[in-house]
């Protein structure tokens, strides 16, 4: 899996700061928000947006708080620390003693697949050996994919992936991932799909040919 761009990391952190409203949007309709990208700016402008609700705004601020962090500290090393760290502010505004640390209980995915609580020392390994395959392409991918896949938190999944791997795309100059509006209900299917059959390829070919970007 190739890289598809070429950036350099300025080109590619102008490009992520430029689309950062653009990424918190396109996170908060994968979390089933319906939601407008002129909403998601206002709410993030400090704009009261009456329809949306309270939780969802909580959201879209923690997104922001997250993304934050991320673009300030670009160059930090990608790790299982960093993880916990990216999931507690994409879950800043909940109270609960199980953001930011690894899932203890199990948990239950697709209405059918129970999932045991992630071992550190495995989800460790796991990352190591994630981030030392391949292109940065598809280091981002897999990172997404295993994030999904196994759960590791109890809430912000795919917040917490999406943003990391958005950052070893940064780091690479590779491109930003993201989740466009026209292909939201197909990457729900291939997600769906994935979770149900472990079967991976279609959602890395949607991926990977539809929302890596460079523009």
């Amino acid at each position: 899996m190739e890289n598809k761009y070429r950036l350099s990391k300025e080109e590619n952190l102008a490009l992520a700061k430029n689309l950062v409203t653009k990424s918190i949007y396109s996170s908060a309709r994968l979390e089933g928000i319906n939601i407008s990208l002129a909403e998601t700016k206002a709410i993030l402008d400090g704009i009261d947006v009456t329809r949306i609700s309270k939780s969802s705004v909580a959201l879209i601020n923690d997104l922001k708080t997250a993304w934050d962090y991320t673009l300030d500290n670009i160059d930090t090393q990608i790790n299982l620390e960093l993880l916990c760290t990216i999931n507690s502010l994409v879950l800043k505004s909940i109270e609960d003693f199980c953001v930011g640390t690894l899932r203890e209980t199990e948990m239950e995915v697709s209405g059918k697949n129970i999932l045991p609580p992630p071992n550190k020392d495995k989800v460790i390994s796991d990352l190591e050996k994630i981030l030392n395959n391949g292109t940065k392409t598809q280091q981002a991918i897999e990172c997404f994919l295993y994030g999904c896949s196994n759960q590791l938190f109890s809430l912000g999944n795919k917040r917490t992936f999406m943003i990391v791997s958005n950052m070893i795309l940064i780091q690479d100059g590779a491109g930003l991932m993201i989740v466009d509006d026209k292909d939201l209900i197909d990457f729900n299917l291939k997600l769906l799909y994935f979770y149900n059959t472990a079967k991976s390829q279609p959602l890395k070919d949607l991926l990977y040919n539809n929302c890596i970007i460079d523009k």
